[in-house]
Order: C-alpha cells, then sequence, then structure tokens
C-alpha cells in the first residue's frame, strides 16, 4: 500500500499537475471571461452541425482535445456551473470529452517512450476522431440553443484568474486524492496476489503473456496501462485502446468533477469501451500503412521518463494560448 501511495504522489508531481494544472485553470478562465464566446463565434458552424451546440461548447471541446483527460470534464462543469449550457448538453459532451491529451499521448507516449513523435501524433489523432465520433452520437437529440451574447455578463480579468485558479487548485487537489487512493487499492490487490491471478487467468486465455500482464493495470490506470504496454513491448493499438477506456481511476475523477449532472455511470463506462474500440481499430489500421521505428524494448523510468521534454512542449503550447487569450481580453474591454 504504501508503495502503492509513492507511485500515485509520483505521478501527480511528475505528470498530472504539471500537465494538467494549466489546463484546468485555463478550461475556467476561457468560460469566466467570455473568451469562450469570442472565440467560439468562429466555431460555430461547425459545432453546430456535429454537435448540435453552440461555438462557446466548441472551445472548451478543443481545451478538451489539447488538455486531455479530464480537462474536457472541467470545462463542462464550468460551462454547467456558468448556466451557459443546460444539464442534458453537459451529461452528452461528459459522454465523449474523455481523452489523452497532445501533451500526455505526444510528448510522454510518443517521444519519452517510444522516441518517435509521429507515433504520438497517430495516437492523439485516432482519440480525436474517435471522440469526434462518439459526440456526434451522443448529441444528436440535443436541441440546438445558440447563447445570446447580449446577456453575457462580462467579468474584470483579475476576477477571473484569481476564480479559475482557486477552481483549478481544487480541481487538482480531488484529483491528486483519487489518484492516491486507487494507486493504494491497487497496490494492496497487487500484494495479496490478486493480479497475480488474474494474469494467470488471462494466460490461460492464450493472451500473450505481455499482454496479460498489461490489460489489469490497463483497467485501473491508464499511464501504468501505457508504461505496462511499452515495457512489455506490446502493439500500438492496445496502448490506443488503453487511451480510449481512459481506466476506472479517470472514471472515478471525472464522475467526481460533474457529480452535479448526475451521468448514467454504466452509459459513460460502454461509452468509454466504444472509444478504446473504435480508437484501437483506427491505430491497426494506420499502422498497417506507415510502420514507424520505435523502441518497442526500450526500459524507461516509472513516470520520470524524460519528462522535462514534456514539460517544454506543454509550456510552449501553453504561452501560446495564453497569448491568444490576453489578445481577446484586450479586444473586449476596448469595446467596453
Amino acid at each position: 500500500m504504501t508503495t502503492g501511495a509513492m507511485e500515485g504522489l509520483l505521478y501527480c508531481g511528475n505528470i498530472l499537475i504539471p500537465s494538467l494544472f494549466p489546463f484546468a485553470v485555463f478550461s475556467a478562465l476561457a468560460v469566466k471571461s467570455g473568451f469562450a464566446e469570442s472565440f467560439g463565434r468562429w466555431l460555430s458552424p461547425i459545432s453546430k452541425r456535429l454537435f448540435h451546440t453552440d461555438g462557446t461548447v466548441a472551445t472548451v471541446i478543443l481545451l478538451g482535445f489539447a488538455g486531455g483527460f479530464p480537462i474536457g470534464a472541467k470545462g463542462v462543469a464550468t460551462l454547467y456551473e456558468e448556466r451557459k449550457i443546460s444539464k442534458v448538453t453537459a451529461q452528452a459532451l461528459t459522454m465523449f470529452l474523455v481523452g489523452g491529451g497532445v501533451g500526455f499521448t505526444v510528448t510522454v507516449i510518443g517521444v519519452s517512450f517510444y522516441r518517435n513523435v509521429v507515433v504520438g501524433l497517430i495516437l492523439w489523432g485516432c482519440q480525436i476522431f474517435s471522440q469526434i465520433l462518439l459526440g456526434v452520437i451522443a448529441c444528436r437529440k440535443i436541441k440546438y440553443q445558440p447563447i445570446d451574447n447580449r446577456k453575457i455578463q462580462r467579468k474584470g480579468l483579475s476576477e477571473c484568474i484569481v476564480k479559475s485558479t482557486k477552481s483549478g487548485v481544487e480541481s487538482m487537489l480531488l484529483l491528486c486524492g483519487m489518484v492516491v487512493l486507487f494507486s493504494c487499492i491497487f497496490g494492496i490487490v497487487e500484494d495479496v496476489g490478486i493480479i497475480e491471478y488474474i494474469e494467470f487467468l488471462l494466460e490461460k486465455l492464450s493472451l500473450p503473456v505481455g499482454m496479460s500482464k498489461s490489460l489489469p493495470c490497463i483497467l485501473w490506470e491508464v499511464t501504468k496501462g501505457c508504461q505496462s504496454c511499452f515495457n512489455e513491448g506490446c502493439p500500438l493499438w492496445l496502448i490506443s485502446f488503453a487511451l480510449g477506456w481512459g481506466g476506472i481511476c479517470v472514471h472515478f475523477q471525472i464522475y467526481a468533477l460533474v457529480s452535479e449532472l448526475e451521468i448514467s455511470k454504466g452509459k459513460f463506462m460502454l461509452y468509454r469501451l466504444c472509444q478504446g474500440g473504435i480508437s484501437a481499430v483506427l491505430s491497426l489500421i494506420v499502422m498497417k500503412f506507415y510502420q514507424p521505428t520505435v523502441n518497442v524494448y526500450g526500459t524507461v523510468s516509472k513516470y520520470t521518463a524524460n519528462l522535462s521534454t514534456a514539460n517544454y512542449t506543454g509550456s510552449v503550447a501553453l504561452i501560446g494560448m495564453s497569448l491568444i487569450f490576453i489578445g481577446m481580453c484586450n479586444s473586449n474591454v476596448a469595446k467596453k
């Protein structure tokens, strides 16, 4: 249990907080400041056709695609708290705004694990495609209701930053607590031999040894599952499935963030299975045409593999998004 707790804390400190906290703050800031409405005007035609929603929602969807789980759910929760979308719309969005973000998929898995950025881009692209496809299905019954920009109450930038930062800190504490708890539980289950017994049963079903060792990790926690797949030399489509499924730990993180929405847990897990399956098939098809040179049998230190590379890339992306945001805010202030 102690080992599991330490692994959870290392994961929070090395990956979760550096990669997700800025996006958690920015997603709340985009909604609270009115940036989502301003930028969303350009996205409204696409959002209306695909998801029957206003462009404001499309901005949050893009942030979810970029930040990964659970940034999309955080953005949806903020939209609902600000009464900018209905409960039905928020529930539908929660069904598909779950997946590996560009920071984790491209820089951690692609660059740090496989030393090949194209691999990360393929995995991320498969995630995006499967999310869009499931989003079209989840939102098919939503009645389009454009947001009246005349009723938007602009708040001061300093107030928005303070409230968004507070919201981001609260979210990170919640997420880190969930990660440490689930790491402890997995450690206990591993210590008593249950994981080893599950691996034995999977091997009896004629699964390869590497896959039988990775599947329990995949079902439980996405980072542990992806690292296990890499260490065991599993095919890339299995990592794609792991990213789409997300893991039970991520599921509970989403449940905690959108507790007010009262989403169906069974429906949510069914969507995750479908997303994992679609992502796996897509990546398998793409890999038939592109055979990357990857470091499949290398070893990576747990939770610390070249994280500096991931942080630099994420920082550059975050700076660019922040500059766009500040420019939009200044434009809004000038109009007043």
